[in-house]
């Protein structure tokens, strides 16, 4: 796959929010990643993720982290609050010359604010460090609250599609949106 960014050293950057710290996985986390993106509501909602997510699918996720990072096509960050870990987010080649994002937050912790707040900070990071010019991301039609997230961070909805679901065993109307770095500076700003 094409690089989409490079980084400045082999490890990847810690970025912070007021709420939240994003750093890179850890296998240690695997054990919370199968039981909190495990849970039916999140899993439902991204399309690689089986339903139930054994722990070893997790740890084979959080491997390939590193890898991908240092050759510049997935750039994968924990979500923490405070000291739990409650979800993910990445920043990855889609294998179109396009950029994407993707994130889930664990279901406790939704309608909080955390998901917005992550998405902000790694369109910052995108755009301002990576310099990355445009930003895509899709998700199943019936995911409402990411829908809000994108449309409040400033995405905008650009076609329909279809994906599989692997926790739903099926294939499910998806909705892709995009975002131009000159969109998100107009909107946030100069950086």
């Amino acid at each position: 796959m094409k690089r989409v960014f490079t980084m400045a050293t082999d490890t990847q950057p810690v970025l912070k929010t007021k709420r939240l710290t994003l750093r890179a996985f850890r296998i240690e986390d695997a054990e919370t990643v199968s039981r909190v993106a495990g849970e039916w509501d999140v899993a439902r909602m991204m399309a690689p993720v089986p339903y139930p997510y054994p722990v070893s699918v997790a740890a084979e996720w959080i491997n390939s982290h590193q890898a991908s990072a240092i050759a510049g096509t997935d750039m994968t960050f924990a979500i923490w609050q405070n000291s739990t870990l409650i979800g993910s987010i990445n920043i990855e080649n889609r294998g179109d010359n396009t950029t994407g994002i993707g994130y889930w937050i664990g279901k406790t912790h939704w309608n909080q604010g955390y998901a917005s707040e992550a998405v902000t900070e790694i369109l910052r990071y995108a755009f301002s460090v990576l310099d990355v010019n445009l930003l895509t991301t899709e998700l199943f039609a019936d995911n409402l609250a990411s829908a809000r997230v994108l449309e409040k961070a400033s995405f905008t909805f650009h076609q329909d599609k279809s994906g599989w679901s692997e926790a739903r065993q099926e294939t499910c109307p998806k909705r892709e949106y995009r975002l131009t770095k000159a969109r998100w500076q107009a909107q946030k700003g100069p950086l």
